[in-house]
């Protein structure tokens, strides 16, 4: 790595300092890097023990959590980070897909602030409310009519309600690796799981003839950014109704790759349509799209509705806020973001080959994930998990100082912030990211 530059930040690069710790071997590069690291951090490293005082783990989110401690972020600004201790950082994880626009999206923020000085709640409909309705519905081609939660999860759990009661069946069938919310959708019996891309397991569960509905990403989101093969879910939709089960698809992170989300590309037309993350503009806000025969099930002016409510549903915040990011970001701006990421990937999977790493990238739109130790590109779940290791932890930290901020597991995600200037500095940083660990590989052998 370049020991006078911190990435294009400029900020001045530390060497290495030897540090004791769980599981290195000392003089390794993960060894050396979580001793700088840890140098360089001294306030996110108190900010951790002031967390873990009152939080359990100094967390309240598992996933943000990396040994030996998270970075504590002090602000963002469209493609760039700030930590406590001053050190800039190129931002590729988004809140995890969250904010395609970037930190701080002033169209976004500018509408959130308005909501809040006129009213941030209310025990009525409101026509933010209303107003980005119309937006999904307009845009998801299978979406009539929508039901607003607070977050991916619960729109995941609504949605779990929701086909059995219309089904009057108790079982999902759900494929691993997918992430649909951090609550299970049910108990170890009412949830069959199976390999994603099986399209025979698939068959085989179907053929008990007891599963509510297939739920399904059109990508392993959280799994590892594992794209479906060529027609699978077109088919798992056929099996499923073909045994009167219901097709639910999870577009909480996928919604962000094409105006009508993965379904439009993939010529899908799911009965429910999960959502998240980019609709609310960086604010809390989930909802479930779907038929208005299905939906209309939820209606408090019929009888025998299925019963669903929540103080803050729609909030007015981020109702307002994701009307705005929705409204900038049209299939010109979704093609140029996902044209880069192909870039991207591609790029990084060459520049991994030329220092002789084992290392593959998988992509969907603009999210990606870089898979370390991977000798061919991951198809399932397991496959990925078996990928997982020091290489993956030494090449996290290397990026982190080298100014790019990445996520523990590899994946990452573009914003419109990104710039050109932004991503020649990344291929920077996974160029010396690279070498070092190759250097390292090398020696142990």
């Amino acid at each position: 790595m370049n020991s006078s530059s911190f990435g294009r930040l400029g900020i001045p690069r530390l060497m290495p300092i030897p540090v004791e710790g769980p599981d290195l071997d000392r003089g390794s590069v993960l060894h050396n890097l979580v001793g700088e690291y840890m140098h360089r951090t001294p306030e996110s490293a108190a900010a951790h023990r002031r967390a873990t005082a009152v939080m359990p783990g100094g967390e309240t989110r598992c996933i943000t959590y990396y040994a030996p401690y998270p970075l504590s972020v002090a602000k963002g600004l469209g493609a760039e980070l700030t930590d406590i201790d001053g050190h800039r950082y190129i931002d590729l994880v988004n809140n995890y897909t969250t904010l395609v626009h970037g930190n701080a999206y002033a169209p976004a923020a500018a509408a959130a602030a308005q909501a809040l000085v006129d009213g941030a709640v209310f025990p009525s409909t409101h026509r933010s409310q209303v107003h980005l309705a119309e937006l999904l519905v307009k845009r998801v081609e299978s979406v009539e009519q929508v039901r607003f939660t607070n977050s991916g999860t619960e729109a995941s759990l609504l949605a779990a309600r929701l086909v059995r009661y219309a089904t009057g069946r108790t079982r999902l069938l759900v494929f691993d690796g997918g992430y649909h919310g951090s609550v299970p959708l049910g108990g170890t019996n009412d949830v069959v799981t199976v390999p994603y891309n099986d399209l025979d397991a698939v068959r085989e569960a179907l053929c008990a003839g007891d599963i509510a509905a297939v739920f399904a990403e059109p990508f392993l989101g959280a799994g590892g950014v594992v794209p479906g093969r060529p027609g699978f879910l077109s088919e798992v939709a056929g099996l499923a109704r073909s045994n009167g089960a219901l097709f639910v698809l999870d577009e909480v992170q996928s919604l962000r790759n094409s105006v009508g989300g993965e379904q439009g590309r993939l010529g899908l037309h799911p009965d429910l349509t999960l959502m998240g993350k980019i609709i609310g503009g960086g604010m809390p806000l989930g909802a479930v799209g779907g038929t208005t025969r299905l939906m209309k099930l939820t209606a408090a002016d019929r009888s025998g509705f299925l019963r669903h409510s929540g103080t803050f549903n729609g909030h007015l915040s981020a109702a307002a806020a994701g009307a705005a990011t929705l409204n900038h970001l049209d299939s010109g701006v979704i093609d140029v973001l996902n044209v880069k990421a192909e870039f991207l990937a591609n790029t990084i999977g060459n520049i991994a080959s030329d220092a002789g790493l084992p290392m593959a990238v998988t992509r969907a739109g603009s999210i990606l994930q870089v898979h370390t130790t991977a000798t061919e590109v991951p198809t399932t779940a397991e496959h990925v998990r078996g990928t997982a290791g020091p290489l993956q932890d030494a090449l996290h930290l290397a990026l982190l100082l080298e100014g790019v901020y990445t996520t523990p597991r590899g994946m990452i995600n573009l914003s419109t912030a990104l710039t050109t200037d932004h991503l020649t500095s990344v291929l920077a940083a996974y160029t010396r990211a690279f070498q070092l660990l190759a250097h390292d590989l090398r020696n142990a052998a």
